[in-house]
């Protein structure tokens, strides 16, 4: 694909580094919430944590080098037994992506102090990565708002919806490749826009 070719490595090793940040930061903060909210499952699971080999996938790992966003293995729920269960998941991953988004302006007052602390060259690099972070942690959640199959806020859904919850489940690997068939084909916005929008300088 013509897009790659404009990739250089060092630019490909700060996309898989911001992506397994995402990756552990996402998983680790849903889990978290889930599991503060009383659903068990994240913990037994072995998803309660923010080692991101817990929560990457290997599609995901493609879209972020290629687009810079990306998704997480969906996160099991609990089943429901009444409407706040219901709602439980959603909420927890609404929160979640507010939470990742929140990070966002934080990183900039980061910048000027490494900048100034680090050699010049290391001081680029580094601004560099919290680049490619910010819109990493941007366009996934976007990415990830969009309620197709296999995306957080598509595994919300079933637990909303408990007659839907078998073929919705099933279809995970279709929504994930229509999610992907639109970042490729340019149909998904901007991010560009949302990180301006969120950066204190």
């Amino acid at each position: 694909m013509v897009f790659l070719y404009d990739l250089t490595l060092p630019e490909i090793l700060r996309r898989i580094l911001a992506l397994l940040i995402h990756a552990g930061m996402q998983g680790g903060i849903l889990a978290m919430v889930l599991t503060l909210m009383g659903d068990p499952r994240p913990r037994e699971s072995g998803r309660f944590s923010f080692n991101p080999f817990r929560h990457v996938l290997l599609s995901g790992i493609f879209l972020g080098i290629a687009f810079r966003m990306s998704w997480i293995e969906p996160m099991p729920f609990a089943p429901a037994n009444d409407r706040m269960t219901r709602l439980r998941p959603l909420l927890a991953v609404l929160l979640s992506f507010a939470l990742l988004l929140a990070f966002v302006p934080l990183l900039d007052l980061a910048r000027a102090p490494l900048h100034a602390a680090l050699p010049r060259t290391m001081g680029y690099m580094t601004l560099a990565s919290i680049d490619t972070l910010q819109f990493m942690l941007a366009g996934s959640v976007m990415l990830g708002l969009l309620p197709l199959p296999g995306l957080l806020v598509g595994t919300a859904l079933p637990s909303i919806f408990p007659a839907i919850a078998k073929r919705y489940c099933k279809l995970a690997p279709i929504g994930m490749a229509l999610a992907a068939i639109l970042v490729i084909l340019g149909w998904f916005p901007d991010v560009k826009p949302v990180v301006r929008a969120l950066r204190l300088v």
